[in-house]
């Protein structure tokens, strides 16, 4: 039986109003719940604080009863907190950041997708569907291609080669569709800048660079970010105040990695910057993979050395942990570790959640562990 001392006493606010959409919870009832439960349903913060008088679950259990007639809404925010082993920092993460070990977060769109920007394969069908309707291609070529190709290398070796990147035409498409993000559920961006550490990035937009420029831009030395691009990559000059991308950036799109052209320079013929780089990487460092689905990881595959164990968020259902278990032998051959973030309580933005909480527990954990060292030296002193 669970300890009821074991609930959450906070939740993150977007992961209650991802059960009140799912349940079709009206506003009016959304605000009863809220100031019944939440000692700070007012305050401009991310989280909301339970009430001390329902901190337990059974009274908290007593509390929703009695204001929801909906059984299967008042199980649905009880489940909200349970304490969730995917909102909990591995120990061994936590020791690596803590011990400033050499460690890189791997960003890909999955990212970029809660901003409101496409995961490459949408990247790929926008661009099909921009040829078909600029009278590029007919409407049976833009079916034939959309049914039959279905690696997007190959849609957007298409496009590129229908509207090539030095083209304004090109810059027009990509630009419009990477230049207007979506910041209603916050952004992610500003919670991964707060890791110290290596930060590389598959995407082409910006928003990663934007958030840590903006960071630095606040300090007093008013320091700029640096974007280090395909060119300049070099594992011996590190810098964490620099954002990798190694695929490139809309700035300059005819050095991007978009087409099974590029695809195959930058990681199938040796000694390529990409390549070079990436294989410096897996050996020195420990991975943490964010925002990649299970098909963009066979790209890699050639390149991940036996050096180094590394990590990966994947995205998971509490019902399917068989399915995660069969996922977890893949990744075991390239010796990654899975690490899943549960979809059922806030969808794809329960990775935010997962990463604003380890967040949480690494700035907690170095608090203790300087009033540690300071107690120590007190007692040494006297």
């Amino acid at each position: 039986m669970r300890d009821e001392n074991l609930i959450r006493k906070t939740i993150f606010k977007n992961e209650l109003y991802f059960i009140f959409e799912k349940n079709n919870v009206c506003k009016a009832e959304e605000q009863k719940i809220v100031f019944s439960i939440f000692e700070n349903p007012l305050e401009i913060s991310k989280q909301y604080i339970l009430k001390e008088e329902v901190s337990k679950l059974e009274a908290l259990d007593r509390k929703l009863n009695q204001i929801i007639d909906n059984k299967e809404l008042v199980g649905a925010i009880k489940t909200l907190f349970i304490v969730q082993e995917d909102l909990k920092l591995p120990s061994e993460i936590s020791k690596l950041f803590l011990k400033n070990e050499k460690v890189a977060i791997f960003v890909g769109a999955g990212i970029s997708k809660l901003i409101g920007f496409p995961l490459w394969d949408e990247l790929a069908n926008k661009a099909i569907e921009y040829l078909h309707k600029q009278n590029l291609i007919t409407y049976f070529e833009y079916q034939k291609i959309m049914r039959e190709v279905s690696d997007p290398k190959q849609k957007m070796t298409i496009f590129d080669a229908l509207i090539p990147r030095y083209r304004k035409e090109a810059r027009n498409f990509y630009t419009e569709i990477f230049s207007k993000p979506n910041y209603k559920n916050g952004n992610p961006y500003e919670i991964l800048i707060e890791f110290d550490c290596l930060k590389i990035t598959t995407n082409v937009d910006k928003e990663f660079y934007n958030a840590l420029d903006k960071k630095l831009r606040t300090k007093e030395l008013q320091e700029r970010a640096k974007m280090i691009e395909i060119q300049n990559l070099n594992i011996n000059n590190i810098n964490n105040n620099a954002i990798y991308h190694i695929h490139g950036s809309i700035d300059k799109l005819e050095q991007t990695v978009l087409t099974t052209k590029d695809y195959i320079e930058a990681y199938y013929i040796d000694k390529s910057p990409v390549r070079t780089f990436l294989s410096d990487v897996f050996r020195e460092y420990t991975v943490i993979f964010v925002g990649y689905g299970l098909s963009e990881f066979p790209i890699l595959e050639h390149i991940i050395g036996k050096e180094n164990y590394h990590y990966a968020l994947i995205p998971s259902y509490l019902n399917e942990i068989n399915l995660f278990k069969l996922q977890q032998k893949y990744f075991e051959n390239l010796h990654i570790k899975p690490i899943p973030f549960f979809l059922d309580f806030n969808g794809y933005n329960r990775l935010v959640d997962v990463l604003d909480s380890w967040i949480q527990q690494l700035s907690e954990q170095r608090q203790k562990d300087y009033y540690q060292k300071i107690r120590i030296i007190d007692e040494v002193i006297d």
